[in-house]
């Protein structure tokens, strides 16, 4: 049993460095986009979008007997946006070629007494290529205040950067709330052929590299984010999109892979029913559905967790704890507010 305690407490710390040597995550990433990347901001088909997404995982973890609190709640990450897309439709009713984007983006990532809060401010430019503007390059900046906050003890210094070592350990009893500006920025070529599409982008979180004082002084790293997401159609009825995302900061690397299957209820393709999985490497497979209807997106997913560290609510190690699972929701909605054309009356004088 005491073994199993100090395994506990190694994997509570774990949790507190990966806070801070890696950014939140979502399985569902595409329906994350201005937290993905900032040349999402206003990428798309319509006048406005919102939308939020929400993770949690080890929810309702028993941690009696560790010395740590009894009612930690898991791993609660929510992310909300809103964001419009700004140009001038060309006369002839096609869609705009180079148009810009801007928006907000909010998240509140709490782990045990710990919570990181990002509100920011996003701008894009969406530039079409080519007489039709099927190949658009896209950038993206976002910036905004970076908070971090702790309830009670919680472990600072020399683990935050990656490297959890026993003597270094110390403990804040304070509260601590800090602080401090934060910058991002993204580009982005994507490509819209006959039945096919195709959009590869990148993104350097904390460019700026934020400075928290907890104590000691702390300079949040780096987070290079990629990701590809595609579109290839198989017939009027079905099609598919693979994507990936990956991200690295410190020494943390991330990689997910996964595709969905789509069903297209009308030839028009706005309204599908959305299914598939994918794969986090070394972490988790997980299944996800969904349900497109116009502008409203609904998505739901399910995380099995298939790392060694799984951790039973009787402090059993049996590497089967459904409290170790990620489940996230996640809607949006996109409105398309087009002013009618104002057509004249045209009167027929028949000759006689």
């Amino acid at each position: 049993m005491r073994i199993f305690k100090g395994l506990m407490l190694m994997f509570l710390m774990g949790s507190a460095t990966v806070t801070f040597a890696q950014d939140i995550h979502f399985t569902m990433f595409d329906m994350s986009p201005i937290n993905l990347n900032p040349v999402y901001t206003g990428y798309y088909s319509g006048t406005f979008r919102i939308g939020g997404i929400y993770r949690s995982q080890w929810q309702g973890l028993g941690l009696n007997g560790t010395g740590l609190d009894p009612k930690f709640g898991g791993f609660q990450t929510p992310n909300a946006y809103a964001d419009v897309a700004l140009g001038i439709p060309p006369k002839s009713g096609r869609e705009m070629k180079s148009w810009l984007g801007a928006g907000l983006n909010f998240y509140n990532d709490k782990v045990g007494n710990l919570n990181t809060m990002r509100a920011e401010l996003a701008l894009a430019y969406h530039l079409g290529l080519g007489q039709r503007g099927r190949t658009r390059l896209s950038f993206g900046l976002k910036g905004g205040i970076y908070q971090v906050s702790s309830k009670g003890d919680y472990l600072w210094g020399e683990e935050l950067e990656g490297n959890i070592d026993q003597d270094d350990i110390t403990y804040n009893s304070s509260s601590p709330t800090v602080s401090a500006p934060d910058f991002s920025g993204g580009l982005m070529l994507a490509h819209r052929g006959t039945g096919w599409g195709i959009e590869v982008a990148a993104a350097a979180n904390h460019f700026t590299r934020p400075k928290l004082t907890f104590g000691t002084e702390y300079r949040l790293p780096t987070n290079i984010i990629g990701s590809v997401k595609t579109n290839f159609s198989l017939g009027n009825q079905f099609s598919i999109r693979p994507m990936m995302f990956m991200q690295i900061m410190a020494k943390v690397f991330e990689m997910n892979a996964q595709a969905l299957a789509v069903y297209h209820f009308t030839n028009t393709k706005d309204v599908n029913l959305l299914f598939g999985g994918g794969y986090r490497i070394g972490d988790a497979a997980f299944g996800r559905v969904g349900f497109e209807f116009k502008g409203l997106t609904l998505g739901v997913a399910y995380d099995f967790n298939l790392s060694s560290l799984s951790l039973s609510g009787n402090n059993n190690y049996n590497g089967t704890n459904p409290r170790a699972m990620g489940f996230e929701f996640g809607l949006s909605y996109i409105a398309k507010i087009y002013k009618e054309m104002a057509v004249k009356e045209i009167l027929y004088n028949p000759r006689f």
